[in-house]
């Protein structure tokens, strides 16, 4: 991959998270409205860099793409959280690859990833599938939508398995 097209991860500042929640993805967008009914998506964004542990901005050329983060559940349990820009649906290829590699990152604090999936984000969906996460097959009304549980486990991402 060139350095050009290359994602690099920075600490983001106040800025970012602003200019991710103005040019959020459609789909990141739904998810926060169905869960944070009445929370601008900058409290929501907030929210979770206040609770997490790790947050990282992904920048590409100079310019923030989303934000990531994991928020401890207990010692060795995280629940991990990304938000993406209009930028990663216009070109996702760099986040998809570099995804697998980001969440290895966050499990060396927590072995265990524990979150849930959107069922109508058919993104979210696929990106967790991409990245290893096991998904229990019945789904739970969360707020609007219904979810997936979904684990990641240390040593069980599909770049292993497969």
């Amino acid at each position: 991959m060139s350095k050009k097209r290359a994602l690099k991860l920075e600490v983001p500042t106040l800025e970012d998270v602003d200019f991710v929640a103005a040019n959020i993805r459609e789909s990141d967008r739904q998810d926060m409205e169905g869960l944070h009914s009445g929370k601008s998506v900058r409290e929501i964004i907030m929210g979770d860099v206040v609770y997490s542990k790790l947050v990282y901005g992904l920048y590409r050329n100079g310019s923030v793409q989303g934000i990531f983060g994991v928020i401890p559940l207990l010692s060795n349990v995280g629940t991990p959280w990304v938000v993406g820009s209009v930028a990663v649906d216009e070109n996702p290829l760099p986040f998809a690859r570099a995804s697998r590699g980001l969440l290895d990152m966050l499990q060396r604090s927590f072995p265990l990833l524990d979150t849930w999936v959107c069922s109508r984000n058919s993104k979210s969906v696929l990106w967790h599938e991409w990245c290893g996460f096991e998904f229990e097959k019945e789904k739970v009304r969360l707020g609007r939508d219904e979810y997936f549980h979904a684990v990641r486990r240390v040593g069980k991402s599909k770049m292993e398995v497969s």
